[in-house]
């Protein structure tokens, strides 16, 4: 039996046709017009009012910084010994006619720890006009200067020349070795030397009853104390950490042979204690007289330069 096809009540639909083909659905918007594009017109009016407001904050702004209201009034300096109150504001880079306003204390702290004399440094500005600047100095512990003579400088606990040592009283002296003097700024010798120098002459007196006079380290790190009374201590090369920590034992062999070495005596000529096991003492008493010159004989010849080994 032969089945009737049914009609399809919805039209057939060409699935091949192009979707750009057809026809536009009515009542919908595909693309914007330019007038819908344009930003809203902005009355001239309101344009003048932000202009004249920007223009106010910004002379309000200028009258609080460069105004009366935050001129800084007062500036108080603490704590400078070498340098002047105007050194310490230049070096900071204040103006204390400026604003407080204007004040960086961070940024001026850390021109003042750029100096030379100046070890902490703190600047602070308060809304009233008054600015605090407080500075901690390196203190001298020691008045160094080349061998050979030129100007003694003074040498903070860092072994950092401060500047020209116009007094070194009550300062440990220590004379370098030969050639142009330090700068400002410069360090001549190692800081843990420098240590052991300064500690060694304030525990000298209670340890032999002595006081250092001076120390004097040559061209190859050999170190040699003098005495107040003239006599010598030779302590050999101190040029690294470990012979830096030799100077305890050295120290430990002068005071275990006092008593039998007089050193109020005026006849000792030095003490060796390079082998602090075996320290030797040289006496101006047993040195050989040296030999008259033959009548007509040339002079003797200068003994060379001692070579570092």
């Amino acid at each position: 039996m032969k089945m009737r096809r049914r009609k399809s009540r919805f039209p057939a639909i060409n699935w091949r046709e192009r979707i750009d083909s057809s026809e536009p659905l009515k009542g919908q918007l595909w693309t914007r017009s330019e007038k819908a594009l344009k930003e809203p017109d902005v009355h001239w009016t309101r344009r003048a009012i932000s202009g004249a407001v920007a223009v106010l904050e910004c002379a309000l702004l200028a009258w609080l910084v460069f105004g009366p209201a935050f001129t800084i009034h007062t500036v108080h300096v603490s704590g400078a010994q070498h340098l002047t109150t105007a050194q310490v504001l230049s070096a900071a880079g204040l103006n204390p006619n400026g604003s407080v306003l204007m004040v960086d204390g961070l940024s001026d702290q850390q021109r003042l720890l750029a100096q030379t004399w100046i070890r902490a440094a703190s600047v602070q500005a308060q809304l009233d006009g008054t600015v605090t600047v407080q500075v901690s100095e390196w203190q001298p512990v020691a008045a160094y200067h080349a061998g050979g003579g030129g100007k003694v400088f003074l040498l903070s606990d860092q072994a950092v020349v401060l500047g020209p040592a116009a007094s070194a009283g009550g300062l440990t002296i220590i004379q370098g070795p030969g050639g142009a003097d330090p700068k400002v700024g410069d360090r001549p010798l190692d800081p843990e030397l420098l240590v052991a120098l300064v500690n060694i002459q304030r525990l000298l007196p209670s340890l032999i009853g002595q006081h250092v006079g001076s120390f004097v380290l040559d061209s190859c790190g050999n170190l040699t104390m003098v005495s107040m009374r003239g006599w010598k201590v030779y302590f050999g090369r101190v040029l690294t950490p470990e012979e830096f920590a030799s100077l305890r034992d050295k120290m430990a062999a002068l005071k275990a042979i006092n008593g039998k070495v007089n050193y109020n005596s005026g006849d000792v000529d030095y003490i060796n204690v390079m082998n602090p096991s075996e320290p030797a003492v040289g006496y101006h008493s047993l040195e050989p007289a040296a030999p008259s010159p033959s009548p007509g004989a040339p002079p003797p010849s200068p003994s060379p330069a001692p070579t570092c080994k």
